[in-house]
């Protein structure tokens, strides 16, 4: 099929090949998403459901800013990516668990909360038709919930997980095209951050999370989650992550605590390229293992502090280059308006 020039911001004239070369640019909104400031908490009357239909509309339209900014900055840059990647941290989308009362009000928003993030999703990526802005992907963060366990009805599994979007790939003609779901298999103790925490050991490896959500409210939560990558399909939900929207790029994800612990037979191609670490609080020094055919991990940090041994000043945005399955030196980014790095890449 032939290009048609000067369309895309991103990507500019090459949304209609199939691939398109291997240039990636990177664009990772980097905010607080641990113990954030709520510039609106929740009011005296308001249903925790409103409560978090507001957050989540609020956070959907910052995404939106960011990546309309962004794209807008680069759109006469020299370098000309044939798919552009948007990244935000670790449990972006969720509202602090002090605002959730009692168990009813947490068993509606494990109803509930996922419903109304992909929905937001949907509603960001048609606002970016890839005929206008080129080729993206987002990896928009983190939604976390908490379902009752199969293994015990009075505690809890969690379910943590990155919903990938894309303007270009296949279910374009309904709209939106298929989303793919990439979930956290070890839950860690700020996933679910309230008021505190505590850390059990059952029996000689089965770890118990006590979270003491708010005032009266505590939950006992199972830190591994038995929740695959799934990825949907005309048919309905269907096993693996699609990271192959682009044949030429295969990509992984990484939620926060499950580095090191690479899933790749959820993947549809386990041979990635560009890693994803979204996280909050997850320091990745150098030489650090990855899998052998990754050449670029991408780091996006919720959270803003010191590294394990209070040594280095961690920073929320970074990307290493990885060569032959370590870590080895960061690549160079620029900030943008609005609190976005942008790393362009070439990937072989």
């Amino acid at each position: 099929m032939l290009a048609v020039p000067g369309l895309a911001i991103g990507g500019r004239g090459g949304f209609f090949g199939t691939d398109g070369g291997n240039k990636v640019q990177i664009l990772s909104l980097q905010t607080i998403t641990l113990n954030p400031d709520i510039l609106h908490p929740r009011q005296k009357n308001e249903s925790i459901i409103d409560f978090a239909k507001r957050e989540i509309e609020g956070r959907q339209l910052k995404l939106a800013k960011a990546l309309e900014s962004s794209l807008a900055q680069l759109k006469n840059d020299p370098f000309d990516p044939s798919v552009t990647f948007f990244t935000a941290p670790e449990i972006y989308w969720n509202i602090p668990w002090q605002a959730v009362k009692n168990k009813d009000e947490l068993h509606q928003l494990s109803y509930i909360y996922n419903i109304l993030v992909k929905k937001q999703i949907q509603k960001l990526i048609k606002k970016f038709p890839a005929t206008e802005w080129g080729r993206l992907i987002l990896l928009p963060g983190t939604n976390a919930l908490l379902l009752p366990s199969k293994q015990n009805v009075n505690r809890y599994e969690a379910i943590n997980y990155v919903l990938a979007a894309n303007n270009f790939g296949p279910g374009l003609e309904r709209g939106v095209p298929y989303f793919s779901m990439w979930p956290k298999r070890y839950t860690a103790g700020i996933d679910f951050l309230g008021l505190s925490v505590d850390i059990n050991v059952e029996g000689e490896d089965t770890i118990i999370y006590t979270y003491h959500l708010s005032d009266g409210l505590s939950v006992e939560v199972y830190e591994l989650s038995e929740i695959t990558a799934q990825h949907d399909t005309r048919s309905g939900h269907a096993p693996l992550f699609n990271n192959q929207i682009l044949t030429s790029i295969p990509y992984g994800v990484t939620i926060c605590a499950d580095v090191g612990f690479p899933r790749l037979e959820e993947f549809i191609r386990p041979d990635i390229k560009l890693d994803f670490l979204i996280a909050a609080g997850q320091y990745v020094p150098k030489g650090s293992d990855f899998p052998k055919s990754v050449q670029y991990l991408i780091r996006n940090d919720g959270k803003n502090g010191l590294s394990a041994d209070g040594t280095k000043q961690i920073p929320q945005c970074e990307t290493w280059r990885v060569t032959n399955g370590k870590t080895s030196e960061l690549v160079q980014g620029r900030l943008l308006d609005n609190n976005v790095w942008v790393y362009q890449l070439d990937v072989t």
